[in-house]
């Protein structure tokens, strides 16, 4: 009957401090600060990134993959500005540079904006054993808006959908006066783009981590992205 008496006693001492907001002891003043024990009371720790994302500014920088230099080839062989050549092209391509700002307007919503630098080359050859250069350049500006499924200090898992805008230049080093018409025959690929985003982000410290994305579209400036991240 004792053990009995003192197990229920217990409980409801554990009860009483969990639901109470300031127990004075001796002195000390105990407060509950997040995470839940086995009789309710809350200890120190689960509380961090209680309010998500709200507030932050989030930057990341980093590198992307994408096909651009297939998309090109698919564009030279259906051209007719090359069509005298003797030779199809050979691409090489430079990975996309990010960068990107985004805002915490809520616990788990945030909207930014980001830019993209790329270039590539098409080498091919006149047919008098001289070799034919183009090179693309692609700026990539856009919006972005996100939903952070997962958002606390160091792990930030989130999808979003990003509408930007390609700005493409290519120059030759086709003599003038033909290169002008040669670039202005050249099909450029599409200005407009849009993709889905899936990402992941780990915090060391709470501030400055790892990022990566993966992103499926039209357009778009990547299908897998890596880089760093830092919150503020």
């Amino acid at each position: 009957m004792k053990k009995l008496i003192t197990l229920v006693s217990v409980v409801v001492l554990s009860i009483t401090i969990a639901k109470a907001d300031d127990l004075n002891l001796n002195g000390f003043k105990l407060k509950p600060t997040g995470e839940t024990s086995l009789f309710g009371v809350k200890k120190k720790g689960s509380d961090r990134g209680g309010d998500g994302i709200k507030g932050k500014i989030i930057i990341h920088a980093g590198i992307g993959l994408n096909l651009l230099k297939t998309n090109l080839y698919a564009r030279y062989i259906i051209s007719t500005a090359w069509e005298n050549m003797d030779t199809y092209p050979t691409f090489k391509q430079s990975p996309m540079i990010n960068l990107g700002l985004d805002y915490g307007l809520g616990k788990k919503f945030s909207l930014g904006a980001a830019f993209g630098y790329q270039t590539a080359t098409a080498t091919f050859d006149d047919g008098y054993g001289d070799p034919l250069i183009d090179k693309w350049t692609r700026i990539h500006i856009a919006f972005r808006g996100d939903y952070h499924i997962i958002a606390t200090d160091n792990v930030c898992l989130y999808t979003g959908l990003k509408v930007g805008y390609n700005m493409y230049k290519v120059t030759t080093n086709i003599a003038a006066p033909f290169a002008d018409t040669y670039i202005s025959e050249l099909s450029k690929p599409s200005a407009i783009s849009t993709q889905v985003h899936f990402g992941f982000s780990y915090f060391f410290a709470s501030t400055v981590g790892i990022n990566a994305e993966a992103g499926i579209g039209y357009g778009g400036p990547y299908i897998m992205a890596l880089g760093v991240t830092a919150k503020f």
